[in-house]
């Protein structure tokens, strides 16, 4: 294979063609290839890498392009590049510095490249495009400085949008979009009134569009709005009512701050109206969805809804069932519960409905209740029926006996024998069951799904409260169906209560499970995600490991893309799920948790591992942070500062567990944070860190085998290493 990259001679530097014959996979590794033999051939010329490159007929490529597909029927190819100078070649004098010409095809092929990563969410590498235009091509290019302030607004850096707004109006005084857009960061750096006087020049401006008028009409209201004063108050409300007047009261941006305004002053039962009317013309916007939220958790915000909406109708019903969603992922779980009970007492046989109540109460910690909801739902559809032969009447049979969730607790008969066969779960020795053969597809239909989401969750909540006694019957009747479609099921919208039932029932074949009753206070609380299943009901010495479990809890979340310039200022900043201004509903329930642990009790906090998992990537490539180590920086900190917070209101005795390193893909990553993440806890005197992590891994640094369980979570016998982390604090504990 040869490859001919050959460079023109432009600023200062030499005309050269380079023949490679180094087996190479990507353009890249070509240009980083030429890069090193043009430094060396020319010592005082150097180069450093360029994304602009092209074949021989200028046809742009990009660097990520395999050269496989280039070559041609001589197993060659020819590469032009096109150099991007970091700066001017040096002179022995300088009198004057000529105006740089830009290279407008090489800047047209780099903001095209930047705008093709723009649309992929990849912020980061059009990041780095935008940066070469403006650095070293066209220091005054409109179209990189406008995409460095998409990208700085979508990720919430407010002065850095601003600092190149100012350099883009500099350029340009009378471009409407980049005042629009600084009139939202000044409102976001808390100077809503510089913001005012931008909004009003650029609304004096003759030539104006409609749309432009109508945004920045809306932004003004809401800037005055936000000023506080009665005056500047009222001022808002008349922009707001002639909009209103204007559009027939069509204008739903209008309408949706009016309803703020209504709510504020005293007529919640208006704003609730007009509040559902925007959610109807515009129900997957979160600002909207926020703000309904916020109404139906303010007092008697569900009674307005009810008032709201006609009792008679067949889709009110639904409409229950949607709103209580909107509210669960906005935190107002109050709402939330109103709503799915109203749902399921219209619906009593929608399985969906009675799915989504249960999963609230999980949320709000009443177990009790959810373990009556699947009781109710079971007994009143008898008939219902998932795959061949599973129905509610046999579930409802099995929980016959237990009236509450507390008559189940417990640990089952010796009798129940449950046994793991390394594909399943079989019971009472019942290997008949499972001889059906395994199918290649899921042809449940999404009720049937549902209800089988159902009875996973009710194996979850039955294990999490120690209720054991009817496990071994539940898995028995499960269990076949759920072995049939095995993996299938994780590609469905039960995944995750899938995988948590898959979890539970391979870790209860697994001696032994102590359950006290009552329980002892020889207890260690292990409050995490999924992976507090591990420790559950287990020992360690003379202590009980008891679960608190915390759904989908991460240490911080992906930001929201907060900017729109309609009615953003109102917005809640999502920046992690425990950050003091978010209101996602894992933050919720993790709150719910630490009510429901006793006082001065000690606390194994088990939290990150979906952070390294997705959330900090993610976060990274949409310039949330420079780098990984800031991000994990930043989010160990708001989980720090939060536990420690704990700490001194209940008591605790804290200790955190390290990021488990179950995953081959993320441990790089997790090794990383831990590192960090052990420096931060022994900093502090709030809390203790269980020193651990590297006996988890083999000198290969692969997952000990023996603590391999379902290539997501640890086998409990890992906890043989919190013996020697707990030892010298026992007295304490």
């Amino acid at each position: 294979m040869r490859i001919y990259i050959h460079v023109d001679p432009s600023g200062g530097y030499s005309e050269w063609t380079y023949v490679c014959k180094t087996p190479l996979t990507h353009v890249h590794e070509a240009v980083t290839a030429f890069v090193d033999a043009y430094n060396c051939k020319f010592p005082t010329q150097q180069l450093t890498p360029s994304l602009l490159v092209a074949m021989a007929n200028n046809k742009p490529l990009e660097p990520t392009k395999k050269i496989s597909t280039l070559l041609d029927d001589h197993d060659s190819c020819e590469l032009a590049l096109v150099h991007v100078a970091t700066s001017p070649p040096p002179q022995p004098v300088v009198t004057s510095v000529e105006p740089r010409k830009p290279n407008h095809g090489a800047v047209d092929m780099l903001l095209g490249h930047a705008n093709k990563h723009r649309q992929n969410n990849a912020w980061r590498s059009a990041k780095a495009l935008w940066e070469a235009v403006l650095v070293d091509m066209d220091t005054a290019n409109a179209s990189a400085m406008q995409g460095m302030v998409d990208l700085y607004m979508q990720s919430t850096q407010w002065t850095k949008a601003k600092s190149v707004l100012l350099k883009l109006l500099l350029a340009d005084p009378t471009h409407q979009a980049p005042r629009l857009q600084l009139a939202t960061c000044e409102m976001h750096l808390a100077n809503s009134g510089r913001a005012i006087t931008i909004l009003q020049e650029l609304l004096s401006t003759p030539s104006l569009t409609p749309d432009m008028d109508h945004d920045a009409s809306i932004l003004l209201a809401t800037a005055l709005y936000e000023c506080g004063s009665i005056k500047d108050q009222d001022k808002a409300v008349s922009i707001l009512v002639h909009l209103l007047d204007k559009s027939n009261h069509t204008d739903m941006d209008a309408m949706a701050l009016y309803s703020q305004v209504a709510h504020d002053r005293g007529k919640p039962a208006q704003a609730m109206q007009m509040m559902l009317k925007v959610l109807v013309d515009r129900p997957k916007d979160k600002r909207v969805q926020a703000k309904c939220a916020a109404f139906l958790e303010a007092p008697r915000g569900f009674e307005y809804l009810q008032l709201a909406l006609d009792p008679t109708s067949p889709s009110t019903a639904p409409a229950y069932a949607y709103l209580a969603s909107v509210a669960k992922d906005h935190g107002a779980m109050t709402a939330c519960v109103s709503c799915f009970q109203q749902a399921v007492a219209q619906c009593p046989s929608d399985v969906m409905f009675a799915l989504n109540y249960v999963h609230a109460l999980e949320v709000c910690g009443r177990y009790g209740d959810a373990f009556v909801v699947v009781k109710q739902f079971v007994h009143n559809t008898p008939t219902t029926v998932v795959g061949m032969d599973l129905t509610c009447q046999d579930i409802a049979a099995v929980l016959a006996p237990y009236s509450t969730l507390d008559d189940a607790s417990g640990h089952w008969t010796e009798e129940a024998a449950m046994a793991w066969k390394g594909t399943h779960v079989c019971v009472y020795h019942n290997d008949a069951k499972f001889e059906r053969a395994v199918a290649t597809t899921v042809d449940l239909t999404g009720q049937q799904l549902d209800l089988l989401a159902l009875l996973c969750t009710l194996v979850k909540i039955l294990f999490l409260q120690g209720c054991l006694r009817p496990v071994p019957a539940l898995v028995d009747a499960i269990e076949p169906l759920r072995y049939h479609y095995g993996h299938l099921l994780h590609t469905t919208s039960i995944r995750n209560e899938h995988a948590y039932y898959s979890c539970i029932t391979q870790l209860v074949t697994i001696p032994s499970l102590h359950v006290p009753r009552p329980r002892p206070s020889n207890i260690i609380y292990v409050c995490g995600d999924s992976h507090a299943l591990a420790t559950a009901w287990r020992s360690v010495g003379a202590h009980v490991l008891v679960p608190a479990l915390v759904t989908g809890l991460k240490h911080c979340t992906t930001f929201d893309c907060l900017y729109d310039p309609l009615w953003t200022y109102n917005g809640t900043l999502h920046t992690g799920h425990l950050r003091k201004t978010s209101t996602f509903y894992p933050k919720v329930h993790f709150f719910n948790v630490i009510k429901s642990i006793p006082r001065g009790a000690t606390v194994v906090f088990v939290f990150g591992e979906i952070d390294c998992r997705e959330g900090l990537l993610v976060a990274v490539e949409k310039c949330r942070y420079e780098t990984l180590e800031e991000g994990m920086a930043h989010t160990m900190s708001i989980f720090m500062d939060v536990v420690e917070d704990l700490v001194r209101e209940f008591g605790f005795k804290a200790f955190i567990h390290p990021i488990v390193p179950v995953l081959d893909e993320t441990r790089h990553i997790v090794q990383l944070y831990n590192r960090l993440f052990q420096a931060k806890v022994q900093g502090s005197t709030l809390c203790h860190w269980m020193d651990f992590f590297d006996s988890l891994l083999t000198p290969y640094n692969k997952l000990q085998p023996s603590y391999v369980l379902d290539g997501t979570h640890l086998h409990p016998s890992y906890l043989s290493l919190w013996a020697t982390t707990l030892e010298p604090h026992m007295s304490a504990i």
